[in-house]
């Protein structure tokens, strides 16, 4: 074993005074007080300094080492309460200890007596990790998640591209990374990219086609895998298919999408088959498309029955009435109009109306919650005849034109793409033209897919999701085994929901992320460590319960998340545990851009600044800020946080990263090998081994606490190769400091 500093352990406890010192008379006398903090002190072989405190109301005192000269304490003697320092040189024999008393000038002692320990040479000594030479070989598959946009700009108009990309891939290389997951790369309508103009091209401010075939052919050049972002869910409201749709309804592309003329009724009746047999959608809104004329100017009568949730609206030649100031309810024409109540739960007004659009009726004028606005859902109002009324949705109320309406699970600018009854939807005609496009890139080059939003193709309806899923795959793979590969085709879904609903994807798909892992693994860095390995095997066991070829893509947040940092509490020791402990947790680790240099952020300003451009020089070029619509935290994203800094800085978070990735580069048995629970787990510790398909063994060990711990290790200490933070062994002790991790070779 290697001689060197042994980890330093202290114990802050403090005594006080119990004796009362002897007096020379009768009289009552008030005991001296001492109290010191810490009251033990533990020193390595190496000898050092450390400090004490001392609290005493002695107007004089002196310090007194029990035996042997190699404890010193300074200063020796003194008055008041003030700081010490203890010094010990360093030990070239056995395992010593001596005490400190104090004392006031009468020379009555204290009991506040310090322990002083120091290590024996012979028997500690600081972990220095001796990992294997690294080949340049990469054996893990960690990915690195990048926005296109936002990464790096190559041509100076503030946009990332896929030269930026590109000239950036000897970073990426020495990262450690096996694949790179680009966000959209698709024309679009917004700078985030997830709605899709034309699935059949690239975005043109990112390059050209061939810009992109270049950066495929380069990245596979440095055994790094090109996965594109693929959103399946919907397209943009600026697509071509969704154009022709809106503007022929005979068109093949209206079966591309959602649309009723009363979806009221046709979700009723089951016609929905965006919904996957449910009645009710996990989440959106139906959209109103009106032709022709649907306003109406001149004077009208409203009669509004609650009860029956019904208005009837005919010409009146009576007075026109103001707006009631008490109202209950209002009609809003673009501003509220309060009615008035004539009977009980019946309300009326004869208004002058000049509306190019129609109107809604309102029970709050703050408000705009379902239940809170009421409106049509289908058809024009016919004068004279009461109208049904609706909540949700709530569309506009028209005088005229023809109405129809589509659905969105997520914006206006992103209407669902609909595929049909889920068991046959690859013959539909949006599956197998998007199906298409996919084949251009599995052609062209690209290694796999991150598949967005995959719940709500089938609104939260698992089984149908997974026979989606399922052809969607099967389609894919085939593309892509028929270029030659002997492999399968990466896919991984964005399953946003509960662990017990995530892993049932897993029947349609080979992986999903794993969103409840980031929580596991803030608590086992902030000290609540004891259940981490069981869980990890739990998500591992359960995911491979539905198919053999299950990945747990595991990652700690993306680009819809507040940054992992700002989670962390911007606590560099704890982003430094957190990117060891992923790197040692078997699966497929996801790394997001700027993860690996601290970047930190909130929402609260817009997803922007969870998105923030990567800074690569002190100087800032090649930094993407238009990207982002130039929406970034200035405060932070300085000279300190950007890649040269931190390269040249050998205890920066991005050596971190280089480190523990070469490591799982290096030891194979780290990335698909079986892990099992080690027996020194505790609280604040999470210890497992790691055991490879070649019989290698590796046993990782975390310590998340924020003190020092001591734990007893059963297994062989003598081949660490790799460490975070401090750790020392003596015999079968291994002393952790905060937020420290080794990992030793069996």
């Amino acid at each position: 074993m290697k001689r060197i500093p042994a980890f330093v352990c202290l114990l802050a406890l403090a005594f006080s005074c119990g004796e009362k010192p002897e007096t020379p008379s009768q009289e009552t006398t008030k005991p001296v007080t001492f109290t010191v903090q810490p009251s033990s002190l533990e020193f390595t072989a190496a000898g050092g300094s450390q400090s004490l405190a001392l609290t005493t109301d002695s107007q004089s005192w002196k310090a007194t080492v029990s035996s042997g000269e190699w404890a010193t304490v300074s200063p020796a003697s003194g008055t008041g309460s003030r700081t010490l320092t203890v010094t010990v040189p360093a030990n070239e024999g056995e395992r010593r200890m001596v005490t400190v008393s104090f004392s006031d000038a009468s020379g009555a002692k204290g009991s506040a007596i310090v322990s002083i320990v120091q290590d024996a040479a012979s028997e500690v000594g600081t972990i220095v990790p001796n990992p294997a030479a690294f080949d340049n070989k990469k054996r893990a598959s960690t990915t690195y998640q990048l926005l296109i946009y936002s990464f790096a700009d190559s041509n100076g108009d503030g946009v990332g591209d896929f030269k930026g990309i590109q000239d950036k891939l000897d970073y990426l290389d020495g990262l450690g990374v096996a694949a790179l997951w680009l966000s959209p790369a698709h024309p679009t309508s917004s700078y985030h990219g997830y709605d899709v103009d034309d699935y059949y091209t690239v975005n043109p401010l990112f390059g050209t086609e061939q810009d992109f075939k270049n950066l495929i052919d380069a990245a596979h050049a440095r055994d790094i895998k090109i996965y594109m972002d693929y959103v399946l869910n919907h397209s943009g409201s600026n697509n071509s298919w969704f154009k022709q749709a809106l503007a022929d309804p005979s068109c093949k592309y209206r079966d591309y999408y959602v649309f009723s003329d009363n979806p009221t009724a046709d979700v009723a009746a089951g016609k929905i088959d965006n919904y996957g047999g449910a009645k009710t959608p996990g989440m959106g809104e139906w959209h109103s498309i009106t032709s022709g004329d649907k306003g109406y100017k001149g004077r009208l009568h409203f009669k509004l029955d609650w009860n029956a949730k019904t208005i009837t609206v005919t010409e009146s030649t009576e007075a026109a009435q103001t707006s009631n100031a008490s109202a209950k309810i209002w009609l809003y024409f673009g501003d509220n109009v309060g009615l008035y109540e004539t009977s009980s739960n019946v309300y009326e007004i004869t208004y002058e109306v000049n509306t190019s659009w129609g109107f809604l009726v309102r029970t709050s004028t703050t408000s705009w919650d379902n239940g809170t606005k009421w409106g049509g859902n289908g058809g024009a109002i016919t004068l004279g005849t009461p109208y049904s009324l609706n909540s949700n949705p709530a569309n506009d109320i028209i005088f005229g034109g023809s109405t129809s309406y589509y659905f969105a699970s997520f914006a206006t600018s992103m209407p669902d793409l609909n595929y049909g009854p889920y068991a046959s939807a690859s013959e539909s005609g949006a599956f197998q033209d998007i199906a298409a496009t996919a084949d251009k890139w599995i052609k062209l080059g690209v290694d796999g897919f991150r598949l967005d939003a995959v719940i709500w193709i089938y609104q939260e309806q698992v089984m149908a999701n997974q026979s989606f899923l399922k052809q969607w795959y099967d389609h894919c793979n085939a593309t892509y085994q028929a270029q030659g590969h002997s492999d399968s085709i990466f896919m991984v879904g964005e399953a946003w929901k509960d662990h017990n609903t995530e892993k049932l994807y897993y029947k349609g798909i080979p992986s999903c992320f794993e969103f409840e892992y980031f929580d596991l693994l803030t608590k086992a860095v902030s000290g609540n460590a004891d259940n981490y390995v069981t869980t990890v095997n739990r998500y591992l066991s359960d995911h491979s319960s539905q198919r053999a070829d299950a990945i747990t893509s595991l990652f700690m947040t993306n680009h819809d998340q507040n940054r992992a940092a700002e989670s962390l509490g911007r606590n560099v020791a704890k982003e430094k545990q957190a990117a060891a402990m992923l790197l040692t947790t078997p699966g497929k680790p996801f790394i997001y851009q700027g993860e690996e240099l601290g970047y930190y952020g909130k929402k609260d300003g817009g997803d922007e600044y969870v998105r923030t451009p990567v800074l690569w020089d002190n100087a800032g070029k090649d930094c993407a800020k238009k990207g982002v619509n130039n929406k970034v935290d200035n405060a932070m994203l300085t000279s300190s946080i950007s890649v040269e800094a931190q390269d040249a800085d050998a205890n920066s978070l991005l050596t971190v990263y280089k480190t523990w990735s070469r490591l799982r580069n290096t030891y194979p048995a780290l990335d698909d090998g079986t892990m099992t629970v080690a027996p020194c787990n505790g609280s604040t510790v999470a210890a497992w081994y790691m055991t490879g398909t070649d019989g290698s063994k590796l046993l990782v060990i975390h310590h998340g606490g924020a003190t020092a711990n001591a734990i007893t290790v059963s297994d062989d200490m003598s081949h660490p190769i790799a460490l975070l933070g401090t750790a020392s062994v003596s015999g079968k002790t291994l002393k952790l400091g905060a937020n420290s991790s080794v990992v030793f070779q069996l």
